[in-house]
């Protein structure tokens, strides 16, 4: 994108007139606005009074601040007086109002006029465009995509429950008859039961968490002692096999804390080590490391973070990885790589739990390479 609109020379040199002219004839909203602090309109053509409903006795002399209304995004007035102030270039998409009070989203480029001798800008040119169309196309296409969506989770909801609920009728039918079998059948059965019951159960419990979205924030728990009670809970969900290593040195002595229930994080923990143990087919080595670091505003705002201090908790496998295709989808709701074996839930309610904290789950993977899931939860100082 062009930083600036320098005057300079060209290979066909137009007027003044007619390069006003042009602006005059577009279909396209143009202003031109004084440099200074007021940045008052000394120029707007047919096209931006058509789009905002003001006449051109109601435009010149006043500012594009005339659009601005309760529902104009700050963060977007923000960007452009930033830009304004470093004489750059700027696109924003923003909420505006015509002369009648009606919205529309406004898809704003603007861009200083500099001196060719000084670099100083002379003007500011201003290219408005109604967005709103594209907003509701947009707005549609997620809500077909949302609907269908929809019907694939609920035939993929159907397929789990009807899986779980079918040996339940088999085992209903063995029992009938239960005087003519051993009591070891007999355990054997009704143990058989309670495991698909309870898988049921927690399908459904866990389908009622996404849908009913974020809960009242938690009381704030120990960085130290969840580091201690997560070690333990992680070692005693491992094989003789798989060998863990909880570096918690950086930690040591912390007074800090996170918004987030222990047996919360507990329940995220098991679902990466369950993942770690199918991806080192039960064998390897497991590592969790435990550091503490600052998110800064650019790559907070990739994240979806607010910037500021987190503690990080990273759990590496050495198994055998993904590829990138995969680590897109891993956190999408009943995205599964286990076949008949997995929901597809353990890694999409993980991401719901931690982002309810404030924070964000990332994953790094390569084929052949392992795999570094790792949490990222804001601190704050203990009470």
């Amino acid at each position: 994108m062009p930083q600036s609109a320098e005057i300079g020379t060209q290979a066909m040199p137009l007027s003044q007139t007619t390069l006003l002219r042009s602006m005059e004839a577009s279909n396209v909203a143009h202003t031109i606005s004084e440099p200074d602090g007021a940045m008052n309109i000394v120029y707007a053509n047919k096209a931006f009074s058509d789009l905002t409903g003001y006449g051109q006795d109601e435009i010149i002399g006043r500012n594009c601040r005339m659009l601005q209304g309760p529902r104009t995004e700050p963060n977007m007035i923000a960007r452009i007086r930033a830009a304004i102030a470093r004489s750059e270039a700027t696109e924003v998409s923003l909420t505006n109002y015509r002369r009648d009070g009606s919205t529309f989203l406004n898809r704003l480029y603007l861009a200083p006029v500099l001196d060719e001798v000084t670099g100083r800008p002379i003007a500011f040119i201003g290219i408005q465009s109604d967005a709103s169309r594209l907003q509701r196309q947009m707005r549609f296409e997620q809500e077909h995509n949302n609907l269908a969506a929809l019907g694939r989770y609920t035939a993929r909801i159907n397929h789990e429950i009807r899986n779980a609920l079918q040996p339940i009728r088999l085992i209903g039918d063995v029992l009938k008859d239960w005087q003519h079998l051993r009591p070891e059948d007999i355990d054997k059965s009704l143990a058989t039961l309670r495991e698909n019951l309870d898988f049921a159960l927690d399908l459904t419990s866990d389908l009622i968490r996404m849908a009913r979205g974020p809960s009242v924030k938690p009381p704030t728990a120990a960085v130290a002692l969840l580091a201690a009670q997560a070690g333990h809970f992680v070692q005693g969900l491992l094989p003789n096999t798989v060998r863990l290593v909880n570096d918690v040195s950086t930690i040591e002595g912390t007074d800090l804390s996170v918004a987030i229930k222990p047996r919360h994080l507990l329940q995220v923990l098991s679902n990466f080590v369950a993942n770690a143990m199918d991806a080192m087919d039960r064998s390897g080595d497991l590592k969790m490391r435990w550091t503490l670091t600052t998110i800064p505003s650019a790559q907070a705002e990739a994240l979806q973070l607010a910037p500021g201090n987190y503690l990080r908790i990273d759990i590496e496998d050495n198994g055998r990885g993904m590829d990138e295709a995969t680590q897109l989808e891993i956190f999408e709701v009943f995205f599964t790589t286990k076949a008949d074996e997995g929901t597809g839930l353990g890694l999409a309610i993980s991401q719901s739990i931690v982002r309810e904290a404030g924070g964000v789950i990332t994953v790094q993977s390569r084929l052949g390479h392992g795999s570094t899931f790792s949490i990222h939860l804001p601190t704050s100082q203990a009470v």
